[in-house]
């Protein structure tokens, strides 16, 4: 699913140096290892303690 939704936006994947067009030139193995390795950076704080309704400081 997500290689298909990348390929969808065809002119980043035709273009050289944009992470779609590197994807595209790898072998399908390769490629499918990256794609499938996620992670994510909170940029706010999380729940308080004992609040889960109320942000941390």
């Amino acid at each position: 699913m997500k290689w298909e939704a990348i390929c969808a936006h065809r002119s980043e994947v035709a273009r050289e140096r944009p992470l779609p067009g590197l994807l595209a030139r790898l072998p399908e193995a390769e490629r499918d290892e990256i794609i499938r390795t996620e992670s994510f950076t909170r940029l706010s704080p999380g729940p308080a303690p004992g609040d889960p309704h109320r942000l941390a400081a």
